[in-house]
């Protein structure tokens, strides 16, 4: 239902947090590869975490979404087609 909905709508806003603050972590790591005090692997490694970031991002959008549809459709929501 709408709590649901807001439950997935929440953990959506959370992870696009969590998403923005790997971003930081990313530049933070290129600038210390720069200035010799990182290695590469380290780079990698924070740009890995932006990835598996951005795919639970999708799949809590995808969820909230879904969920937006179902309620819809409990609500008596849908498509009729043309006959």
């Amino acid at each position: 239902g709408l709590k649901g909905l807001e439950n997935y709508r929440a953990a959506a806003e959370l992870r696009a947090r969590e998403v923005d603050q790997l971003r930081k972590a990313v530049a933070t790591s290129n600038e210390l590869f720069v200035a010799g005090y990182a290695s590469y692997l380290e780079i990698i490694t924070a740009q890995r975490s932006v990835l598996e970031a951005e795919l639970s991002l999708a799949d809590a959008r995808q969820a909230q979404l879904l969920q937006s549809v179902n309620l819809y459709r409990a609500l008596g929501g849908g498509w009729r087609t043309a006959d």
